[in-house]
C-alpha cells in the first residue's frame, strides 16, 4: 500500500499518567524513562483457570486474532477464549501478573521492556508467536536540518515512552553509527494527539514537534507523518504541517524492525504446554483463513462483518471500517513460515534472538532496563505444529523480483550524482588494492556481515553497490596535456573497471548470503560503475587518500516514493 494513503485514525498505545513521574517544560509534560520493574508493584499470582483471556492491541495484526475468535477456530481447538483490548501496556503487564491472563501482547520492544518485571517475580516471559512486521505504519519525520539518519547526531528527537518506537529509533541510530547518548531525547506519554482534554498540555511527540522548533525530529505513526509533511512530500507550514519537514524513513523501508508478538508466563506454559500449543496452532489456522477471506473481500459479507466487529473492538465504533483497512495495509502477516524463520533463524538474520539482543542493549542505554534478561522462546516442534496448514505445503519455485534493475541502472545513468545522494540512508565502504580483481568472502566477511544486517533490517530499501576508481592517473594525463580522446578513453576504462569490481563484489556478497542459508532477493542489489566521477579526494595528496579513492560503496537507499517505478506489478 502506498505511503500516502489516507487514514482517519490509527492506534494509540496509551500510557496512563498514573505510572509516570512528570517533568514540566513550558506546556510540555515530559516523561522520565524508568524500568517498568520500578513502576509496577503488582506481585505474581496464579493464573485463573477456565476461560482464556487473550489481550489485543489496536493494530492490523490483531484483526486475524479477532477472526480466529469470531469464526470459532479457537473453539474447534478445544479452547475457551475471550479477547479484550488493552492498549496501556503497563496495565497489560499488571493483568498478567495478577493472573487474569497468562498472555502479553505487544511489540518485541514492549515485551522486552516487561521482562525484568517478571524476572523480579521469579518468572520468565516466553515469546510464543509472531503476528506481523510493521511495513509502513511508523516513521521518522525531521525538519530540513536533517537530510538523512546520520544528521541526527547532537539533535533532539521526540518519541513516546513505552510505545512501539523506542527500539525503532535505536535501530536507526545504530545503523547510522550514532551512540544513543549523542542524541537528546524528549519522552512523552502519548503516541499521538489524545482524544481527551489535555488542559493545554502537550502530551505527545507530534504536537511537540509541531510547536517546538528546538525539536529536530519525531517518531510517529504514518497519518501524523503525512500531516506534518503536507501529504508525504515536504511540509509547507500550513494546515498542521511543519515547513520543510520530510519523512526521512518509514517502516516501508525499515520493514524488519517492529515485530508484533504474543508472549506467555513461563509457569503457565510449563503447566499448560498443550493448551498454549493449541492456542498457537489456532492462530496459524485463523491467520491463514483470514488472509484467504481478505483476498476475496469484494465478494464476502463475512469479511465486511468482521471489519465492523474489529472496528468496534479496536477503535470503539463499528463505523471505522476504513481505519481498520488502513491498519491492515501497514502490516505484513508472517504466517507459519515467518514464525519458523523468526524463532529458528532459518533463512533470516531478523530473529527473535537478534531483536532481543538489539533491543535490550539499547534499552539499558535508555534507562528502561537495568540489565539483560533472558527472554525465552517456546522451542516449538514446527514439523508437527505445521500439520494441516495449507501454506506449509505450498512451495513456489519462482523467485519474486522486487525491483527492475534495468530501470534502476537507467535512472542512475541519467541522474547519477543527484539520484545517488537523494534518499541515501546509510553507506558501507570496502577498500581494495590497486589492481585487485577478486573480493573473497573470507577477506571481506566483516563488511559483508554489516551490509547483510542492514539489508535484512531495511528490507524495503534498494542497495546500490558502487565501484569507484582513483583519478590520479587521469589527472596526471591532463597535466601532461594528453589529447581529449585519450583522456575520455582513460575515463571510460576507469568506469568499466569500477563496474567490473562492483559486479564482483555483488556476486561475492550474494554467494556469501547463500552459504549462510539466507534467501536474498538479488534484485535489491544493483551494481554500477562510477569510475572517477566521485572521488573522496580530488586530487589525492597522500598514499592513504590514494587508497581511499579505490573503493566499493554499499549505498542503502530509501525509494518509497519510487517503488511503483522500480517494482514490476
Amino acid at each position: 500500500m502506498s505511503i500516502v494513503k489516507k487514514i482517519k485514525f490509527i492506534p494509540i498505545i496509551l500510557l496512563s499518567l498514573f505510572y509516570l513521574p512528570l517533568l514540566t517544560f513550558a506546556n510540555q509534560e515530559l516523561q522520565t524513562p524508568q524500568p517498568l520493574q520500578k513502576i509496577i508493584k503488582q506481585r505474581a499470582k496464579t493464573v485463573t483457570s477456565g476461560n482464556l483471556q487473550v489481550p489485543l492491541i489496536t493494530w492490523g495484526g490483531d484483526v486475524a486474532t479477532i477472526y480466529t475468535s469470531d469464526s470459532g477456530i479457537f473453539k474447534s481447538h478445544n479452547l475457551d477464549v475471550s479477547v479484550f483490548v488493552e492498549n496501556t501496556f503497563p496495565k497489560q503487564v499488571e493483568k498478567c501478573l495478577a493472573g487474569e491472563t497468562p498472555f502479553i501482547r505487544g511489540t518485541m520492544g514492549m515485551i522486552n521492556s516487561a521482562a525484568e518485571v517478571f524476572k523480579k517475580n521469579n518468572l520468565d516471559l516466553v515469546v510464543i508467536y509472531q503476528l506481523t512486521w510493521s511495513t509502513g505504519g511508523d516513521a521518522l519525520v525531521a525538519r530540513s536540518s536533517v537530510k538523512r539518519p546520520r544528521d541526527l547526531r547532537n539533535k533532539t528527537v521526540a518519541l513516546q515512552l513505552y510505545g512501539p518506537h523506542m527500539d525503532y529509533l535505536a535501530n536507526i541510530l545504530n545503523s547510522a553509527n550514532i551512540p544513543i547518548n549523542k542524541v537528546k531525547l524528549k519522552w512523552f506519554s502519548e503516541l499521538t494527539l489524545p482524544s481527551f482534554d489535555t488542559r493545554g498540555k502537550i502530551l505527545d511527540p507530534v504536537n511537540a514537534f509541531l510547536k517546538d522548533t528546538s525539536i529536530d525530529a519525531t517518531m510517529c505513526i504514518i497519518p501524523d507523518a503525512l500531516n506534518l509533511t503536507s501529504g508525504g512530500k515536504v511540509g509547507t507550514g500550513a494546515a498542521g504541517s511543519v515547513k520543510g519537514a520530510k519523512i526521512i524513513l518509514s517502516t516501508k523501508t525499515a520493514s524488519r524492525v517492529i515485530s508484533d508478538v504474543y508472549a506467555v508466563r513461563s509457569d503457565y506454559l510449563q503447566a499448560n504446554r498443550s493448551t498454549v500449543e493449541k492456542f498457537v496452532k489456532a492462530l496459524f489456522v485463523g491467520q491463514q483463513k483470514f488472509e484467504s477471506l481478505k483476498a476475496n473481500q469484494s465478494k464476502s459479507k463475512e469479511y465486511q462483518k468482521l471489519l465492523s466487529h474489529a472496528a468496534k473492538l479496536l477503535l470503539g465504533t463499528p463505523q471505522a471500517v476504513s481505519d481498520v483497512k488502513g491498519l491492515l495495509g501497514d502490516c505484513y502477516f508472517v504466517g507459519f513460515k515467518g514464525n519458523k524463520q523468526f524463532f529458528t533463524g532459518q533463512g533470516t538474520t531478523r530473529t527473535m534472538r537478534q531483536l532481543t539482543k538489539e533491543i535490550q542493549n539499547s534499552f539499558i542505554q535508555y534507562g528502561l532496563m537495568t540489565k539483560r534478561v533472558n527472554l525465552k522462546s517456546a522451542n516449538w516442534n514446527y514439523g508437527s505444529l505445521g500439520t494441516g496448514l495449507k501454506q506449509k505445503a505450498v512451495v513456489s519455485k519462482k523467485r519474486t523480483k522486487r525491483f527492475d534493475t534495468r530501470k534502476v541502472e537507467q535512472k542512475i545513468s541519467v541522474e547519477s550524482t543527484q539520484w545517488a545522494e537523494e534518499g541515501t540512508l546509510f553507506q558501507i565502504e570496502i577498500n581494495f588494492a590497486p589492481n585487485q580483481s577478486e573480493f573473497s568472502q573470507e577477506q571481506y566477511k566483516a563488511d559483508f556481515e554489516k551490509a547483510l544486517s542492514i539489508a535484512q533490517t531495511y528490507a524495503g530499501s534498494l542497495i546500490i553497490i558502487e565501484g569507484h576508481s582513483d583519478p590520479l592517473g587521469i589527472l596526471k594525463a591532463k597535466k601532461k596535456r594528453r589529447s581529449k580522446v585519450e583522456i575520455r578513453q582513460m575515463q571510460q576504462q576507469a568506469k568499466n573497471l569500477s563496474l567490473s569490481r562492483a559486479r564482483k563484489v555483488r556476486q561475492s556478497f550474494l554467494t556469501y548470503c547463500a552459504r549462510r542459508g539466507l534467501k536474498i532477493d538479488d534484485s535489491q542489489f544493483v551494481a554500477v560503475g562510477r569510475g572517477v566521477a566521485q572521488p573522496k579526494y580530488n586530487p589525492p595528496r597522500t598514499k592513504d587518500e590514494w587508497a581511499a579513492n579505490r573503493r566499493v560503496l554499499f549505498r542503502i537507499k530509501q525509494i518509497e516514493s519510487e517503488l511503483s517505478e522500480f517494482s514490476p506489478l
